[in-house]
């Protein structure tokens, strides 16, 4: 949990919001202490724990974080007619009418959401608008890193996800046996409750190395965040990655990670690894570093510098439309968005389901 213990103890401030922001979180009982407090709880362990969905970090997350250096932010079940509101899209329905505030929707890998008026986005590809705005998805919290006693030793390959997320070849017997050969296995996340993946989700101490290569449609790979390489980069765990884009973008040099099409790549770059204990600490040591650009207080700032600047001037544009513009011109944009936004989801869904595959079904027979 080394990644939160440092913005834990001494939490920098950031510079005040010109307004308030609200995130909103629909099943906000989940944290009773959390409505209409003034002070963040002392310990937030057990609130992140509770983090199980993708909606609570996009909205429960970032209002912890954010209150955490100073801002003023609220945590409330639905938007707040007049004020700049932060809703994942999953949270923004459309009969919630949310035209009546200034909405801005966090796009998770999902459909591109349409009744708002700014959005973030976790994949630089899905910059589409002047409105659109990149933020990095948080390191997992409460992440418990590898244990540094293990050294180079090279024995337990991870997947932090359910098995059947990873591409098909890479989970077979015959890779496994190939694994087996070089002294290593293969772990991934059990078939559990949500809470249970969390845990596992979170704990890197004996993960001795990473490996993610999905087998998803070309127009998903679009939308995914490179969250797997943020968290093995703050645990100290040396990342094998397939080509996604998301990762791609972050990628300076070739310690962040190794990038791998096949089981054949994959073995080769093993044994690079456990034959090379030098190259096997760079990539630790140099994980590491890289991870100091992504701490709490670092996107904190990059939501504080957003809020800040293209929101708050959005918002005052918005704040000072006529009348007329106010209980006519925004229903009916509104409806028009409506429209748009259930065409984003069907567009989403079919490509999510029916695009292009990355590799072809015949390429590893």
């Amino acid at each position: 949990m080394v990644n939160l213990k440092s913005d834990a103890i001494e939490p920098k401030q950031l510079t005040p919001l010109k307004y308030p922001v609200y995130f909103v979180c629909k099943d906000i009982e989940k944290w009773p202490e959390l409505i209409n407090c003034d002070r963040l709880p002392s310990s937030l362990e057990s609130l992140f724990d509770r983090c199980t969905e993708g909606v609570h970090v996009w909205s429960v997350q970032p209002y912890i974080y954010l209150k955490q250096h100073g801002l003023d932010v609220h945590l409330v079940p639905r938007c707040v007619p007049g004020k700049i509101c932060v809703a994942p899209i999953h949270y923004l329905g459309l009969k919630d009418l949310p035209f009546n505030s200034y909405v801005v929707a966090c796009r998770l890998d999902s459909a591109r959401p349409e009744i708002c008026e700014q959005q973030t986005v976790i994949n630089e590809l899905c910059l589409i608008k002047s409105t659109d705005h990149f933020l990095p998805q948080w390191v997992q919290p409460n992440l418990k890193p590898r244990d540094q006693s293990r050294g180079s030793k090279l024995e337990n390959l991870v997947f932090k996800g359910s098995l059947n997320n990873l591409f098909e070849p890479f989970r077979s017997p015959e890779f496994m046996e190939r694994l087996q050969s070089l002294g290593i296995r293969l772990t991934c996340t059990p078939q559990a409750p949500k809470e249970v993946q969390i845990k596992d989700w979170s704990d890197y101490t004996q993960a001795d190395a990473l490996i993610a290569v999905r087998n998803l449609t070309k127009y998903d790979y679009t939308v995914k965040p490179a969250a797997k390489l943020l968290n093995a980069w703050s645990a100290g765990c040396p990342a094998i990655l397939g080509e996604e884009p998301a990762y791609q973008a972050l990628r300076k040099s070739e310690l962040d990670y190794i990038e791998v099409r096949s089981p054949d790549e994959v073995i080769a770059a093993l044994s690079r690894l456990k034959n090379n204990p030098e190259l096997y600490l760079a990539m630790v040591e140099n994980g590491l570093k890289r991870a100091q650009e992504f701490t709490p207080y670092q996107i904190s700032l990059l939501w504080r510098n957003l809020l800040a600047g293209s929101v708050t001037e959005g918002y005052e544009k918005w704040l000072k439309q006529s009348v007329v513009q106010k209980l006519i011109g925004r229903p009916i944009q509104f409806v028009q968005r409506a429209i748009q936004h259930k065409k984003e989801r069907k567009y989403y869904l079919f490509n999510r389901d029916y695009d292009q595959r990355m590799f072809a079904d015949s390429e590893f027979c």
